[in-house]
Order: structure tokens, then sequence, then C-alpha cells
């Protein structure tokens, strides 16, 4: 909320906005009520300040206007505001630099206002080293530790402001001797800030690392090559700290925060078995970065970890004992419990309960949730990662872990040439990435151990296969053979522990890929007995012409030892893609011979028949057994689905084309709307009785039956009843519309 004062010395007007006092303008002070009021913006005064212009003084008396006590308090606000303001305004304007130099840190705060070469005195000075050199040979350059390099060295008479220099900046302090050149600069070279940690400082170290602070730790700064081997930048650190390496790395450098952390020696080892060259670049160390340094003792472990693994926190993780072997009885109830920091590993806990267990390799056990649940794949994520509890249970089980992007499937055995059942395999890990061709021999071999036939085989005598996805009706689609198992479908799949897949039993090998080859079912039906054979899987080119799918024709008949088809004879008919094909279906084909085809056309060219779409073959030189069954159609569907369209033309038993234009219905008369009323419902009784009135006044004056006062009663009973019918309408409203 603003206050709008005219001051009485210059007639102006003036709008207080806190501690800010600014004039009006012009035209704003023409009316400054309305201003006041917000120009009809939804603003309002709350208070209208005034004073009597008689008792205005026509000197420069304004303190002589105001009691003195209150006078001495204005006067000591105001002094302290201008204290505030002048600390805000400074602290606004300061720049936070951290100078690197000789292996030091040094903090330098200036206004922005102030050049390079004032920034360069003052760090010399701080440094102590400001009689050492002259002022030409010392120079300062920028550092940007997110571009991680220096940039060239900075004028010394341009100003932090005009250098663009923001809240905390980075600098390089270089010096040299008389003479020099200066040292070439190393895109490269990065800073690195270590301590050395021993028992005595570790207490502080961890005490600090809550807080984000170095204070009372000694830290030494210097600069590396990012790129440089792990092992020279260890050396470096060596000399800086004066630590006796004896010809080979005596210091573990250690990687701290408050969530995890980090032996750096062990990161760059993991790099090194992969075959990457470890450096600080490759490591992920960033520029500026605090590593603590350690001596390390041969055969003891990392002090400063032990220390930090108790302080940081702990989780304690009970679990199950496995048994050994099977003649074990069962397990123990008593669980056993094992305490380990939040941000060790998975693989760190398995190492933690080696010992419990009993086990010589972590690879010798799995870890679940439950006994029901996935197991845990990825044994790098933390335990805080992993959203374990501060009491945590997991499950161990015997067996080969899984690794990431593994999953433990189930395979069935199917044989469409036995019985077209499904029989249970193996259940085994399967990496999800890996090619379905590779799987193949991968499978073959579980398939020989799990199933041996006693000749190095197995015995459902399975040299090649495909693997198809496992539907409740049977088995579905094939993998590509070319493609990785999770892409070997349409679309994308991604595996379970316990999902299950096919083994088919194929009798030659074959490469499956669906952009070049595509799958037919095939049936054979003999037309002499009304007979359909089972359906055969064949996997042929998208370009297969129609002349190279007779001999997979001629295959199939063969091994119908009964019902042999010579090529000559062969029809051919295409099945429905929506439904199973049936008896009745093969008996309405209009059978095609094969060699009236043209062979040179493609089979989908030829005989519209597309991928997962059925082909039918007969022998056409035997007899038809069944007719095909007649279209019945009746005179008025053939007038619905047979009219010939307008302007269309048809041909007469003459040969003459004529034009039929179809010619528009006659609409139906639309039924007049009756609204009944009351009295409508009234007059509507009254002719009914009327007519039953008539009609026993004939049957009486046919009969020798009298008509006495008794009829005359009925009739005058009648009218009374309908005139009171009548009044009741008429009180209801009936005449009005009821």
């Amino acid at each position: 909320y603003y206050s709008y004062i005219k001051s009485f010395k210059d007639n102006k007007w003036y709008r207080f906005n806190d501690a800010v006092v600014s004039p009006l303008e012009a035209k704003e002070g023409e009316d400054v009520l309305a201003l006041a009021h917000g120009n009809g913006k939804g603003t309002s005064a709350y208070l209208l300040m005034y004073i009597d212009r008689s008792k205005i003084p026509k000197d420069d008396a304004t303190d002589k206007m105001i009691p003195d006590e209150l006078l001495k308090v204005v006067q000591a606000e105001d002094e302290e505001w201008e204290k505030e303001r002048a600390e805000y305004e400074r602290l606004r304007r300061l720049i936070c630099m951290t100078v690197y130099y000789d292996n030091t840190e040094i903090k330098q705060d200036m206004d922005k206002g102030v050049t390079v070469a004032e920034v360069l005195s003052a760090v010399l000075k701080k440094a102590a080293i400001d009689s050492k050199f002259e002022p030409q040979d010392t120079r300062l350059r920028r550092y940007d530790p997110a571009m991680g390099w220096a940039q060239d060295d900075l004028d010394p008479k341009a100003t932090l402001e005009e250098l663009k220099f923001h809240r905390n900046m980075s600098l390089i302090l270089e010096t040299r001797n008389k003479g020099e050149d200066w040292p070439v600069i190393n895109p490269n070279a990065v800073p690195l800030r270590t301590i050395f940690a021993t028992e005595e400082n570790i207490p502080l170290i961890l005490q600090q690392l809550h807080y984000s602070d170095t204070k009372g730790l000694k830290v030494s700064t210097l600069m590396v090559d990012k790129t440089a081997a792990f092992d020279e930048v260890c050396k470096e650190i060596e000399k800086v700290l004066k630590v006796e390496n004896g010809g080979r790395s005596s210091v573990r450098l250690i990687k701290l925060d408050t969530t995890k952390s980090e032996i750096i020696n062990d990161s760059a080892k993991t790099l090194k078995d992969r075959g990457t060259e470890p450096s600080i670049q490759t490591l992920n160390v960033p520029p500026g970065c605090l590593l603590y340094a350690e001596r390390i003792v041969e055969g003891e472990p990392s002090k400063l970890i032990q220390e930090y693994d108790k302080t940081v926190g702990q989780i304690s993780v009970e679990f199950n004992l496995v048994k050994k072997t099977e003649k074990e009885g069962e397990d123990d109830n008593s669980n056993p419990i094992v305490t380990v920091s939040k941000n060790k590993t998975l693989k760190q806990l398995k190492q933690a309960m080696l010992p419990i267990l009993g086990l010589e390799h972590v690879d010798d056990f799995r870890l679940k949730r439950n006994a029901k649940a996935e197991q845990f794949k990825d044994e790098d994520q933390t335990l805080e990662d992993l959203k374990f509890m501060s009491s945590q249970y997991v499950y161990v089980e015997k067996g080969r872990p899984l690794r990431k992007g593994e999953s433990n499937l189930k395979f069935y055995y199917y044989d469409p040439d036995v019985d077209g059942k499904m029989a249970y395999l193996f259940k085994v890990p399967v990496l999800e990435t890996q090619k379905v061709q590779d799987l193949f021999q991968d499978l073959l071999r579980y398939l020989n151990d799990a199933k041996p036939n006693g000749k190095g085989g197995n015995k459902y005598e399975l040299k090649h296969m495909r693997i198809r996805e496992k539907l409740k009706g049977g088995p579905g689609a094939i993998f590509q053979s070319t493609c990785a198992l999770n892409r070997g479908l349409k679309s994308f799949r991604k595996f379970r522990d316990g999902d299950s897949l096919v083994i088919q039993k194929i009798p030659k090998p074959e490469v499956f890929d669906k952009k070049k080859n595509q799958m037919v079912f095939v049936h054979q039906f003999e037309r002499d007995h009304d007979r359909l054979h089972r359906r055969r899987e064949i996997i042929v080119s998208r370009l297969t012409k129609v002349e190279e799918i007779v001999p997979e024709l001629m295959a199939i008949a063969k091994d119908m030892n009964d019902c042999q088809v010579e090529e000559k004879n062969i029809g051919v008919g295409v099945g429905k893609l929506t439904s199973a094909t049936t008896v009745a279906d093969c008996i309405n084909i209009k059978w095609k011979s094969l060699k009236d085809l043209d062979s040179s056309l493609r089979l989908q060219q030829a005989l519209g028949v597309r991928s997962e779409g059925t082909l039918i073959f007969c022998d056409l030189a035997t007899s038809v057994k069944s007719k095909p069954s007649e279209k019945k159609s009746t005179a008025k569907g053939r007038a619905r689905f047979k009219r010939p369209q307008r302007g269309g033309k048809r041909a007469t038993e003459n040969g003459i084309a004529i034009s039929v234009a179809s010619r528009p219905r006659p609409a139906a008369p639309e039924k007049a709307l009756k609204i009944w009323t009351n009295a409508d419902k009234a007059a509507e009784a009254k002719k009914k009785r009327e007519e039953e009135n008539q009609k026993k006044e004939a049957q009486k004056t046919s009969s020798d039956a009298t008509t006495g006062p008794t009829a005359v009663e009925e009739d005058q009973a009648y009218k009374e009843k309908l005139a009171q019918l009548s009044k009741d309408a008429e009180k209801s409203g009936g005449k009005k519309g009821g």
C-alpha cells in the first residue's frame, strides 16, 4: 500500500512505498485522489491525511513542528536504516572470488566496481607474495568449473562489472620469474581440493560433512590434467600432501557426501578391468571437487569409510539361512541380522552376509524382498536407492543371481507334427537383449542337459527350433531370429520373471525376419471324404512366387501317406483370416487350378494370401462328396441389396445396355398428433355406452321379451352417470386441455 503526501515546501506530490520515496509525475499529481483510489483498478485509500494551511510555517521550520522526543526516534531510525541500506548495497555489489595458487585457496571478496589490478594487488597481499613478484610478473585468469577450462588472462584495467563477473567466481593466479615466459595454458587443467584424513581429524571431517564446511581442516588445492592417467594424479597429490609412496601409490582417494561414499581407487580399478583408462574425466570427478586422501595400510580397510558408515546411517538387514544340502532339515527360525550403512551397495551387503551364510562367493545366492517377489538384479544400486527401511527383511535363495537385463523365463516344448500339445521343459535365466538366433544354441544346450537321450542329444530329437510366445490357447507369434529377444515381436516387450515362451521343433534351420518373410497356414482338404487335415505352418519369403510354393505343398501332401496329390491336379483356395477354417468353408471354396495360375506372380498377387493367412489345397482329380450350399435370398432381399445405382447400366437379354435411374420412394403420410383431454375421454366413454345400449335394444326387440320400466330406468341411470362425468371433467379443466 502506498501513501501520497504533498510537500508544502515545493508543492509537489510524493509516493511513499515503505522506505522508497519517489516524486509523482505532473499528470499523476493532477488527480492524486483518483490515483490513490487506483483509477478504478480495485484499490482504495485507507486514510486521508491533511493539514490546516493557516498553520503551515512560512519559513523552513519542519523540525520545529515535530516534538523533540519524536524527532530523536525518527533520526535514530533514519541512521539505522541508512546503515542497513548501505550494507545491503555493499553485499549486492559484492563478488565472492576463490583464487587458486600454489596448492592453496585464497578467498577474496570485493566490489564489482574495482578493477582487476586492484583485485590482483589484494590477492598478492593476502598470499604474502606481493614483495616477491613485480605486478607485470603476475596475472589472473578466469576459471569456469562448469565448462572445465580456464580462459585467457584478464585485462588489469577492466572492472569486474565490465567483465560481467557473477556472484561466485573462480580465478587462477599465476606468477613468473623475471625474464621468463608465461606457461602455456592447458585447456584440460582443472583444480582439485584435497584434505589429508588422519585418525585425529576424521571426527571433524564427519562433523563438517553435514554442513558442507571445511572450517578447521587444511585444504590443499592443485591443478591437474583431467585427461591424465589416474596414477599420475595420485603421484601429484602425494607430492602436495608430502606422503611417502615407496615407489607405488600410497594414498586412497575418497569422495564423500551426506548421501553416499565412493573410493576413487576402486572405481579406477573397475574401469581398468573393463579396458578403459581411468582419469579424472572418466571417473566423473567434477572440477573443484573435494577429495579426502588417506594413507593406504596394507591389509587394513579405510578407517574414514568405517567411521563414515557408522555416522551417516545404519540399516539392520534380517535374512533367512539357506540349506547347504538337500539332506538338511528345516531352516532355523532365528534369522541372523547384519548391520550396514544405507550407502552400501547390494553387492557389499551380500559380502557382509557371506560369512554368516557359509558360502564362498556372492554369486552363489540371490536376494529378494520375499519368497514370491522378483530378485534384485542391479547389485550396484545402494540400499537407499532400493528404499530399504531401517529394519529390512530380505529373502536368501541359493543359485546364480540374475544380472541387470536378465529374466527367469519358462520354456515349453511344442511339436505340431506329434500331438500339438505343449510340455514344460525348464526355467532358465535369459538376457533380454540377446539375439534370438544366438539364443537357439543356448536353449539347445539346456535341453540336451535337461532331457538327455543318452547319445549326446535330447529325447525329442530336436535340432532346429523357432521361438514363439505362449498364449492360453497355444503358441502365438514367432520371434524374429534377427532381432533381440525383447524386440522380436511387433512391439517392444518387457519380460518379467516367470514369463513363458514356446520352443517349436522344425525340420530345418530358418531365418525369420518379418520385413522379408511371412508365415502362412496351410491345410490339405480331401474332397471325396470331406476331410480337413491339421494345419501346417510354413515360413516363406514375401517375394515367393506361385511356382516356388509347389514343393512345400507336395512335401505336406507326402506326409499324408493315404492322400498323395499329383502336381498337375493341385487346386488352391484361401481361407478366412478372422476365424478357424472348417470343413464347410472348404466345401464352399471356388478352387483354382495351380497349373492355370501365372507362375511368375507372387503368392499375394495370385491368391491374395497375406502374412498369417490360410492357404488350402486339394486334389481336383477326386470326386466331390458334398456340393456347395446354395445361397438363399428373398425377393425383398434381392431388391434391397441389388438395387441398381442411380444412372447405372445393366445388360438385358438382348444385349442392349439400358441406363436405370432409381426413383425416390414416396414418403409415408405423417400421422396427426392427438392430444387426449378428460372431456375427450368422457365423450369416448359415452359413445361406447351408446353403442352397447343400441346392441342391447336390438337384441330385446328381436326377442319376445317386453320393454318395461326396467329398461327405461337403466337408460335414465346411464344418462345421469354421463352427466356426472361431464361435470367432473369441467371442474378439472378438461375443456381447457386437461
